[in-house]
Parts: structure tokens; sequence; C-alpha cells
């Protein structure tokens, strides 16, 4: 054997775990590898990456590599360290047999068979489960500990400090008198979290994050925060990884939620005066909200990436309306020392029209609706789409195989070519590899559906007929179409003129849903 590639993984959480350290598995896949006679070895090693997820940086240069066939087999020590989700699983296999390379488990034998592949598969169901079990547990507990009053992770909140023996929060005098300071601002100056953002950058007052000024977001969530008046909060939210390094947050039912006692900063009558002043204070707002933008949450910008807001200009009595980048005009940006974008504004009359026409422009011709979704998000997902699909039609292939299998098993006991104890013991065993297969098929079906844009060429085709065909919408109607195919427009102002009456030159690009 020429060439052999080992790989190995640990994540943060499974650095001291007992057989799966790194030089634990390195040194058992090099002894492997020596003891089928590999000439040269080339080791690939992820260190704090988890399983869960199929995006990992030297797993990555791995199936780079396999297409130029340079790997006899590769060596990894558990199937587990491959991965933990059985449709990653099959696709990294479905690769290596491509590339012609063997896959070798120390930990385990595995043939390239058809039984192999199942006790592969049913491994991996279990590994799947057993991080489901795990998920249960470690919620049960969290649940347990913030009901005996306890905090159960510090969040590092400004104006206390995490007593961890207590599991509970002590006040920080010198942050709680700048959060006294803070409400007292905002209840008897009645001034704006603007105002208070401002006040403190120009103090000098350390922010949460030390090196970093003042934004307003922080000031906002500091004085709508529970916690000051004395009750924390648990199990508000909940935190899905959606990456490496990615978790998406969502609140929970308040039914869910735990209160825990902490030391206060400001009373509770302070504490309910400031939520009203600050609602009094959103009330009071200059906002001019009698003009329609159609694309009002949708536009990004094409130099910074960030979003667009709208802003107006002119007189009182007719302003125009602009999208304007948000590091423009935002107070988080005015206040922190920020760099802006130098983006040049965009009128919303121009870019709503351009953007509705041109959807009008697909709905009656289709056929140029892929050479957009190939320029989107679409085109991304295609690779990771094509190899689940392809473990599906390997999982839908296996599954006829074995009920023609049964169908067989049954007609020979019809024609008692078998026993009752063999023809149970057979059917009992298929109906086992079928509820496998249905497993896994369910689990690859949601890698795909997550993998896959939001809606398909035909799917999107379908909506823009239906919404856009009748070209003139009332305001309403076109936001709700508008909404059910975009997921954003990007833009960028192209022209250098700026005479008044002067035609914009936009470039667009529209991401689909």
């Amino acid at each position: 054997m020429s060439k052999a590639a080992i790989y190995a993984r640990v994540s943060t959480a499974e650095q001291a775990e007992k057989g799966y350290s790194l030089d634990t598995q390195l040194a058992e896949c090099r002894r492997r590898a020596g003891e089928i006679g590999a000439r040269e070895i080339e080791e690939f090693v992820d260190d704090g990456y988890s399983g869960e997820f199929i995006e990992r940086p030297a797993l990555d240069r791995l199936r780079a590599r396999l297409s130029g066939r340079e790997f006899a087999c590769v060596i990894v020590y558990d199937p587990d360290r491959l991965a933990r989700n059985l449709a990653h699983q099959l696709i990294v296999t479905e690769e290596l047999e491509k590339a012609g390379a063997e896959l070798i488990f120390v930990s385990v034998s595995f043939e390239q068979s058809a039984e192999g592949k199942l006790f592969y598969s049913i491994r991996g169901a279990i590994a799947d489960y057993e991080k489901e079990k795990i998920k249960e547990r470690s919620l049960r507990g969290k649940r347990g500990k913030a009901a005996k009053g306890k905090i159960i992770a510090d969040a590092k909140p400004f104006g206390y400090t995490f007593d961890r023996q207590a599991s509970n929060y002590t006040v920080n005098e010198p942050e709680a008198e700048v959060v006294r300071r803070m409400y007292n601002w905002l209840v008897t100056d009645k001034v704006g979290t603007a105002t208070i953002c401002k006040r403190l950058n120009e103090q000098g007052v350390p922010s949460p994050r030390l090196k970093k000024p003042w934004v307003v977001s922080a000031v906002y969530r500091l004085l709508t925060n529970p916690l000051y008046k004395g009750t924390h909060v648990a199990m508000r939210y909940k935190y899905q990884k959606v990456g490496q390094n990615r978790r998406v947050r969502t609140l929970r039912p308040e039914a869910e939620w735990i209160e825990v006692p902490v030391p206060a900063i400001v009373d509770a009558a302070t504490w309910r005066a400031a939520q009203q002043q600050l609602k009094d204070n959103k009330s009071q707002a200059k906002r001019n909200l009698k003009h329609e933008q159609l694309l009002s949450g949708l536009v990004y910008c094409g130099k910074c990436g960030r979003k667009m807001m709208i802003a107006y200009a002119g007189q009182a009595a007719a302003p125009k309306s602009y999208y304007v980048c948000v590091s423009q005009r935002s107070n988080t940006y005015r206040y922190s020392g920020q760099a802006r974008c130098d983006a040049r504004r965009v009128p919303t009359e121009a870019l709503d029209n351009a953007v509705f026409d041109h959807l009008c422009q697909l709905s009656a011709n289709p056929k140029q609706i892929k050479q957009h979704l190939l320029a989107s998000h679409y085109a991304a997902a295609g690779s990771q789409g094509q190899n689940l699909s392809a473990a599906l039609e390997r999982l839908t292939d296996n599954e006829a195989r074995l009920i023609k299998q049964r169908e067989m098993v049954l007609r020979w006991y019809r024609q008692q070519m078998l026993g009752d104890a063999e023809a149970e013991r057979q059917l009992a065993e298929i109906r086992l590899r079928l509820h496998d297969i249905e497993q896994n098929k369910k689990k690859v079906q949601e890698e795909l559906a997550a993998a896959s844009p939001f809606l398909s060429p035909a799917e999107l085709a379908a909506e823009l007929r239906q919404r856009f065909a009748a070209g003139d919408l009332p305001y309403e109607e076109k936001a709700a179409a508008v909404r059910a195919v975009l997921e954003k427009v990007v833009v960028e102002r192209r022209d250098a003129t700026r005479a008044r009456g002067s035609r914009p030159d936009i470039g667009i690009t529209l991401k689909f849903r």
C-alpha cells in the first residue's frame, strides 16, 4: 500500500474523554497504518471541532484531496470521530468509495458489504440517539439548578460579580453605581438611550466590553433587563447550533421561564418607571410613518454588507426617502467611533420600482429564474444537496430490495419451502432492517431540507406567476408578494452624478428564498 491518510478529531467537550484524546487516536491509527503496510502517511487533525457538523477545516482538506486519488485508504479511530450525524457519515463514505480509497476503522471492523454498511448505519443511529439523550439530561439538570434558586451559567452582566460557590450574583459596587446613574438619567432627566450612551462615552465610563465604547443597543438591553430589579429569568431562551461557531437563539414559551432571585441594584418602582419612560420616548420620537417603502428591512449595502435603513431629506411637507447604510445614520455607529461606510444613498422609489418590475418580468419568463438561482445561495448548497440525494437514493434502493426479499420469504412460507421458525426469524430480521432504513431516511431528508433553498426553481416560478402576474397591486399585496420570494436585496449605487433629477445607476443583486 502506497499512501494512507489519517483523520482524527476531538471537540472541546471531549478533550479529557478517555480513549478519544488526539494522541491516543493518532498513535492507534499510525499503528494500524503500519500493520497494513502503508509506506507514506499524511495526517488530518480537527482539534476542537464538533462532529455534529460536516464543515471542519481538516476534514474539508481531506475531502478535497480525495478527488485526486492520492490515498489508498483513510484510517479513522472510530466512526464517531468521522461524524456523529448519520447523513454526514454516508456522504463521506460515498466520497471515499468514488475516490477508490478504503475506509478503515481501528476500533471496529468494517467490511464493504451490505451487512457492514448496515452495521455502520446502526452505529450512526445509536450515536444520534446518545447525543439526544445527553441534551435531554443536560436540559433537565439546568431546570433543576434554576428551580433551586441558582444561576445556571455566568452571563457576566454589568454591575454584578458571579459567586461560584453560591451559584448566584453579588453586586459589583463601582459598576452598580454606573447602572444607578443610567436609570436616574432615564427616569429623572427623561433622556433617551442615545443621549445616555453619549454621556457614558464622554465621561470615559468603561463599557461591559471594556476596550470598546458604549453602544445604544447595550444601553437599551441594560435598562430593560429585569435582573437589575432583582429577578434573573432562567430558561428564557433556547439555543440551536447551526454551524461550528454559530447558534440561533429563540424565545421559549413564558410558562417555561424560571425566576431566580438576585440582589437588586435599583428598586422595582424605579425599574417600572424606566420601562414606562422608554415607551414614552418611543411614542414621542419624530418619525415619518406616512410613506411606504416596499423593500424596507430587505435591503443590504453592496459595499460593506450591512443593512440599509430608511432616511429622509428635503422639505418636511414633501420629503424624499432613501435607503442609507446603517453605519451612516444609526446611533450605534454615531457614538461608538466606528468607521462609517461611504456607500451612496439609494432613492427608495427607484429601487422599489426596479425590483418589483423585474419580479413581474420573471413571472412572465420563468426560464430566466434558474440563472438567478445559480447566482444565489441555491448553488452554494448544490454539492451537499447532491451528496444527500445520493445517500437517500441508496437507502431507498436498499428498502426496495428488502421489501422484495420479504415478499419472497412469504411466498416460500406459503409454498411450505420454509418452516415457521425460519420464516419468523427472517421476517423479524427484515423488519428490523426496514425500521433502521426508515429512521435513516428521515435523518437524511431533514439534512436535505436544511441544505436546500426555501423555494425550488419550480416553486419559485409558481410563486412568481401567482403573485406578480397581475402587475399593478395594492401596497399591502405588493409587500407580501415581495417577502414571499425574496430574502434580501443587495444594492450599490454606481453613478457619480449628483445633479437634481439625475437618474441613478444602481447595481442590484436579488437573493431568493
